[in-house]
Order: C-alpha cells, then structure tokens, then sequence
C-alpha cells in the first residue's frame, strides 16, 4: 500500500480545523413572532405610557435586546411580508404598491426563488409558518380551468370570489417556499376566504356565505371584514388562541424529533376586525384593538413559557416585531387616550417613522446580553441575510437583505446596514442614510417637495431641514432614483 505524504493529512487536519471554526458551534432553533399592525408605542416597554399590559414583550426585552431604530420593509402588510420570506424590496415584484386584497390572489413568490424557509431547510431544520401569509396562494376555480382570479381591489369589501374548488389542492403558498407545514390564513381574518389552510388544503369546506362588515360573535367588531366564503363555525375570537396552540405543538413535535426548528409565527392581532379572545378581553385601556394587542402579547408568552417547560430557552432565538405601524384608534373611532405610535408623526401605510418604525425585540440567552438596548438600523427585511450569518448557509445572490448578526453580539458593532429604502401603500418611497431621511413629494400644482429630516435629532420628524441642504437632498434624491429604478 502507497504511504501517503505526512505533509497531505496535515493539510487536511488544517481544513477541516478551519471549517470547523466557520460553521456555527450549535445552531439556534429560531422563531419569528410578527404581529399585525402594532405599532411602536403599544408594548410598554416601549412607551411607559401605553394603555396595553405586555408582561411578556416586557420581559423578554429585560432579558435579551430591543431595538429603537428597526423598521419594517414597507408600512402596510403585504410587501413587508415579502421581504421576510424572499429578502428582497417588495417592489421588485410585481406589487408597485397597495396590498393582496384577497387570499386567492396569484403568489407573489415563485418557487424559483430561494426563501428564508429554504436555507433553514439547507442547514437541516424543520420549518413551519403558522398564522396570516397573505404574499398570494393559488385556488381552483371551481367550474372551468385553471386558478381563481380575485378581485384586485378593495372597494369596501365587495365583490366576494364565488367560483372557489376547496376540495383540491392548493398552488404557490408555503408549502411551495421552504416550509414544511403551514397553518394559518391565505390572507388575514378580514378577508376571504375565512377559513383555515393546513399546509395544502383547507380545513373543512367554506360553504357559508359572509357578507362585508358582519360578525361572527353578536356585540363583536366586524370592521374592514371582506365577503366571501367561509367555513361553518368560524369564530374570530378563536384566531388568536388557535394559532398560538398550533406555534407551541410545532415546537413540541420538533424537540420530540430532536431536530432544529424555525417558526415564522404570524398571529392576526391587533389587525381589525379587533375581536380579542376571552383571555384579553377587557385587559387594557386602549379599547379592543388594546385589548388585541394584550392578545398578542399573551401568545408570545405562550411560545417562551413552552420554551422553558421544553428546556431549549437558553439556544433559542425569539424575535418579536410587527409587520408595519399601528393604526391610531380602536374599532369604535376612539383611541382611549393611548398613542400607538409613540411620539412618531404618522400611522400604518406613511412614510413618515409612525408608519414603519416598529417594535423589535430579540431575544437569546446563551448570546444576547440581558437588557441590551440598539439603535443600529435594521428591517424585517435583514432576516434573511441574518439567518445566513448565525445557521452558515451562504446567501443566494439577487437579495436586498443585510445581516445584522454581529450586533446580537455587541450592540456596539458596526456591521449593519447604513441605508434603507421606505415604501408605503400608495407607491411611494423615501431614502435613509445615516441619520437623514428624505421623502419626496408633489405640490397640488406638480412641483417637486422635499422633506428632509436628521432622525438623530429629530426622531419625530418636526424640522424639515431640506433648504439648508440643498446638496445633500439631490445627492440622496439620485441615490433612490438608482436604486428603485436599477433592478
């Protein structure tokens, strides 16, 4: 037998040694909690004025890191949803701006694309999305070929979708992404259908009839709720406790099989219709949208407190955000003296900080220092790139997220993103870098506005300092310009 050269396995000892250092030591089980619509003065540990208990939210920022400059990828739902999943800006899709206004709308993400879901899949995880999706799921029709066209338009809830197959399958939703199981709604508990999806097919057949702005529960809010097809005993005030037992048996299941897991856990709350569940009603002074928001609140504790009861808490990464900016009043028009932005100027769907600066708590015990506090600017959008960073799977090319992976270890560090394009519900965009944001306009006659604000000094946007630097705002408009345009 040939002898093979000492100076061969030395290389290879050396290989290996050096892979070794570069795969992640023991990678975290990860989950995603992102609420719908809450903004970033409802947790109190946020705004120690809220009108909203969120002794959950609250602890787990004692305990890990929150964040005071991280912001969704647009201010309304849809798009921001995109970017977690596909880490890319939403207006590089087909959806230039508004949102999906039904759960039948065709898939906004092909299953060419490569998914945070697929780089866990990579590094050998079990994957699971549990709550609204709402980036578009494919139905039959019912007679005739091919899949259901939807309406592609609010219009106060009208024009429900009849021609529906729910007996077959269902094209282009998580299960086609990365995801290993899936539960939840096609669109949210406001739109059609009403009716729970798991994994391919939903759960029991929709052959109720519910039209726009009716309840479920006598007494309860039916606000913003779409006609459409519904699945018999459908309760609203029974999405946010359903959803959450559903995060917790995934996560079970997962520990029984020894394996890894990532949640991408989407409840509906606060997002109207506000019907709070029994367990929060009545828990805040903000109303029932207040109360939606304890809701959401009472599901995060559900996930950490079976976290501990599992014994898996310490290498477990919880993150909790929301989706874009909270809407100013509860369902009846009043907003109980509560400010669900903060101190922020404006609300969900502006691109003003109310409408996408957000809650952003994260959550590590082996890592995270306990009660760290970050302003390094950050999106829902870095998910993904983070992801990459912390499981060692590499990056596909092509995406528009930028890891902020180095400062769960130091909030100190520098490695995070320094620009961040805004995007809201009418289709327009803004531009951050550093401490300056500008949001272009058009006057009533047409001509170019420009705001201008150094968030450094002026988080609530009250100074608009666009003639004093007139450089600067040309040279940022021409920066946003090559970056929605370049694509």
């Amino acid at each position: 037998m040939r002898k093979v050269p000492t100076v061969f396995w030395t290389v290879v000892l050396w290989s290996m040694a050096a892979a070794a250092q570069t795969r992640p030591a023991d990678r975290p089980n990860v989950i995603f909690i992102m609420a719908d619509d809450m903004g970033y003065g409802d947790p109190h540990c946020y705004n120690k004025e809220s009108g909203i208990p969120t002794p959950n939210m609250d602890r787990l920022a004692a305990g890990g890191m929150r964040f005071t400059d991280a912001h969704s990828a647009s201010s309304v739902c849809t798009p921001s949803r995109y970017s977690v999943i596909n880490g890319k800006y939403a207006w590089k899709s087909r959806l230039k701006k508004e949102v999906l206004w039904s759960g039948y709308d065709e898939p906004l993400i092909g299953n060419h694309e490569v998914t945070i879901a697929d780089l866990f899949k990579q590094a050998g995880y079990r994957t699971a999305a549990i709550g609204k999706w709402h980036i578009g799921i494919g139905f039959l029709k019912k007679t005739g070929y091919g899949f259901v066209v939807p309406k592609d338009f609010h219009e106060s809830g009208l024009k429900g979708t009849r021609n529906v197959d729910f007996m077959t399958p269902t094209f282009g939703g998580p299960n086609d992404l990365g995801f290993d199981y899936f539960f939840g709604s096609a669109g949210g508990q406001n739109m059609e259908p009403h009716a729970f999806i798991m994994n391919r097919y939903v759960v029991g057949n929709p052959d109720k009839w519910r039209t726009a702005k009716t309840p479920t529960v006598p007494g309860t809010s039916a606000s913003e709720v779409h006609e459409g097809w519904m699945a018999e005993n459908w309760n609203d005030t029974a999405i946010g406790p359903l959803l959450a037992q559903e995060a917790v048996r995934f996560m079970e299941s997962s520990v029984a099989a020894k394996k890894p897991f990532f949640i991408y856990f989407t409840p509906v709350a606060p997002h109207r219709p506000c019907t709070p569940a029994a367990v929060a009603r009545g828990k805040s002074r903000a109303g029932e949208r207040g109360d939606m928001v304890y809701e959401f609140d009472w599901a995060v504790g559900k996930v950490v407190d079976k976290l501990k009861k599992l014994g898996i808490e310490k290498n477990t990464l919880v993150i909790v955000t929301s989706d874009n900016g909270g809407t100013p009043a509860s369902d009846d028009g009043n907003d109980y003296g509560h400010r669900s932005c903060g101190n922020l100027k404006g609300f969900k769907a502006a691109l003003y900080e109310g409408g996408h600066r957000v809650p952003f708590i994260v959550s590590w015990p082996s890592v995270i220092r306990r009660g760290a506090v970050c302003g390094a600017l950050i999106s829902n959008l870095d998910m993904m790139a983070t992801v990459s960073d912390l499981i060692g799977v590499p990056m596909p090319e092509g995406k528009d997220s930028r890891s902020f992976a180095a400062v769960l270890r130091n909030p100190q560090s520098q490695q995070h993103r320094k620009e961040l394009i805004h995007h809201t519900y009418s289709g327009q965009y803004a531009i951050r870098n550093g401490s300056w944001k500008l949001i272009p306009g058009r006057t009533a006659a047409g001509a170019w506005r420009y705001e201008l604000y150094n968030l450094a000094q002026d988080p609530g946007e009250q100074v608009n300092r666009s003639a004093e630097h007139p450089q600067l705002v040309a040279k940022l408009m021409a920066e946003l310009e090559s970056r929605i345009f370049d694509f």
